[in-house]
């Protein structure tokens, strides 16, 4: 019994993995959008209804209406960081757009029922290179003290 139930989580996070890619754009593709919401707008299983002034979002539809509430509005994961309202997003800024629409999005749990929109910004992705890059240095500097000694 304990086997095929870790057959069967490990099968889920493998499909999970498999069917939720981050799309990366090309820095050209970026520039013919005014705002992060015109750039969910191209995105599959993604609805952003017409309206949302300056400061104000849209509604953005990704599974319907939820069951356990009428709310519809996706979480929000910026970096990391959940937000609510994503309208200081430029399209210029963000790397890679993620959408989570079905099982995938359950890793947030309640917050998640209505589907997720991941951003991955530029300053973020250079400062993980740049993190990797410390990290590399240090372990070389390690290891070159310990054939010292």
């Amino acid at each position: 019994m304990k086997k095929s139930l870790l057959f069967l989580a490990a099968l889920l996070m493998l499909c999970g993995t498999l069917c939720a890619q981050e799309k990366v754009r090309d820095q050209k593709d970026k520039t013919q959008y005014s705002s992060v919401f015109d750039l969910l707008r191209n995105e599959p299983g993604v609805t952003v209804s017409p309206g949302g002034g300056d400061g104000v979002m849209p509604k953005i539809t990704i599974r319907g209406v939820s069951t356990n509430s009428d709310q519809t509005q996706p979480l929000f994961v910026v970096d990391g960081i959940i937000s609510d309202n994503v309208t200081y997003l430029r399209p210029e800024d963000i790397y890679s757009v993620e959408v989570l629409k079905d099982g995938t999005a359950s890793i947030y749990g309640v917050q998640g029922q209505n589907g997720v929109i991941i951003f991955r910004t530029k300053s973020a992705v250079q400062a993980e290179k740049d993190a990797a890059a410390a990290a590399k240095a240090e372990r070389k500097a390690a290891r070159a003290a310990r054939k010292k000694k």
